[in-house]
């Protein structure tokens, strides 16, 4: 009960901070790391609870980060792959 607990403190503490610091420096963070593609108006809902899981994961079990982080990454990746082959079927 007590990881449980500890990661929900985290999770809200990080999520919390992340939200308020989103204008000042998140934000042209990622504008600097994302494609266009990837980029929306409601970016600040979806990454701040994203990297605030993987935190408060850090925090809690440093291993899980580990398998969390091949995940998104694997899932990045295709993504990617999918989001260029949709651009080079709506070009041609």
């Amino acid at each position: 009960m007590t990881p449980i607990l500890i990661w929900l403190i985290a999770f809200a503490v990080v999520l919390t901070l992340l939200l308020k610091r989103w204008d000042a420096s998140i934000n042209r963070g990622l504008d600097g790391l994302l494609p266009a593609v990837l980029r929306s108006e409601d970016d600040r809902w979806v990454w701040c609870p994203a990297l605030a899981v993987l935190v408060a994961t850090a925090v809690v079990q440093p291993v899980d980060l580990l398998l969390t982080l091949i995940i998104i990454g694997v899932l990045a990746l295709i993504g990617t792959k999918l989001a260029g082959w949709v651009v080079n079927k709506v070009q041609h």
